[in-house]
């Protein structure tokens, strides 16, 4: 298989339309409940379902582009059947199948809506239902499958997205109130259960190091991507060599800490680097609880890349020297490099700057 250089447009189109698929369905889903809770003053009612149907069809037209852009693209082996029949594709198929599925509800549900008054109303609300369940698949499947699970911009819209929907969940199920409690009850609880579930996935999962290969990436195409950022699609500078790595940027990020047991504890460390070839690093350490704050260090794990390839490179941390860390890390071919990166608190809430620099062993 070939690989380019550089990412082609289709990748950046695929990234875009998906997230703003996710917006339009959110935002779909929101106006569906609402529209579904008869607040018919006026025209209201018939505001809010014309609005309703104008923003599933932009939602579907996104969706659409979204799937073929990303059978057009060639980086990741998914054809037209992997976009219609589930948990086929060789490429993290899990993940990649919930995406299908909810392709393939929505499509569902588009058609009967088009063909509503040939089927009858009833059969087209309890396809129409479907859509619900949509939502949740694609919020899913965008983590499972995409690049971007760690940027701040992801995370905030994510955020958004399920504020969005379980303020229009709560709205609906508390009009009437308190008429079928028990129903109600059991329907808030299942909505407020829905992001922490996300939220128990995502930590060991998407934003965790090593997530490419474990969501089921083909390790040829994991080998692939490593050759083509090595190559220049990180975004190297024509003055590097190839093969070397050399870096020294300022960056952003936050630092948490939590309690893993008794006097036990992890450091969890998130930057965001001023340079491309660099752009995520992500450092966990793992040991005893230092009073006032910090662990004595008994494992520590390290990711970092580029935002097409966030875990090109891993390997640990070998030094704490105050507000410095040090790593060293390599890709798959066995490129050493020497990380090293001084935090600087900056205020409450966990966040911090500083210079990150990368060396590999290569360089002079």
């Amino acid at each position: 298989m070939v690989v380019a250089a550089a990412p082609s447009p289709y990748w950046f189109v695929t990234r875009a339309t998906g997230a703003v698929a996710l917006l339009l369905l959110t935002g779909s889903v929101a106006l569906g409940v609402a529209g579904v809770r008869r607040m018919a003053f006026g025209n209201t009612r018939f505001v809010v379902d014309t609005l309703h149907r104008s923003v599933s069809l932009i939602a579907a037209a996104f969706v659409s582009l979204h799937v073929i852009t990303s059978v057009l693209d060639g980086f990741a082996p998914i054809s037209i059947i992997d976009v219609v029949i589930p948990f086929h594709s060789t490429y993290r198929p899990v993940w990649l199948g919930l995406g299908t599925v909810g392709f393939d509800l929505m499509a569902a549900v588009t058609i009967t809506s088009l063909l509503r008054d040939r089927i009858g109303y009833r059969a087209w609300r309890a396809i129409h239902w479907l859509a619900y369940v949509g939502w949740p698949l694609a919020l899913v499947h965008s983590y499972g499958t995409g690049t971007d699970p760690k940027t701040h911009w992801m995370l905030l819209l994510t955020t958004l997205c399920i504020a969005v929907v379980l303020t229009a969940v709560v709205a609906r199920l508390t009009a009437g109130w308190p008429a079928h409690l028990p129903t109600r009850l059991t329907a808030l609880g299942a909505a407020a259960l829905f992001p922490l579930g996300l939220v128990a996935w995502l930590l060991p999962g998407p934003l965790a190091s090593g997530w490419a290969r474990r969501a089921g990436t083909p390790p040829a195409l994991l080998a692939s991507a490593r050759a083509a950022a090595a190559s220049g699609r990180a975004g190297a500078t024509a003055s590097s060599r190839a093969g070397t790595l050399a870096v020294s940027a300022r960056f952003q990020g936050r630092v948490r800490q939590e309690q893993l047991g008794p006097g036990a504890a992890v450091v969890d460390i998130s930057l965001v680097v001023d340079d491309p070839r660099l752009r995520h690093v992500h450092i966990r350490i793992e040991g005893q609880a230092i009073p006032g704050g910090g662990v004595d260090m008994s494992d520590s794990q390290v990711s970092a890349g580029p935002a097409s390839n966030p875990d090109r490179y891993s390997g640990h941390v070998t030094a704490l020297s105050g507000p410095t860390i040090q790593a060293s890390i390599s890709d798959g071919s066995g490129a050493a490099v020497a990380l090293a990166a001084e935090l600087q608190t900056q205020g409450r809430g966990g966040t911090a700057g500083g210079i990150l620099t990368a060396r590999s062993a290569a360089t002079p």
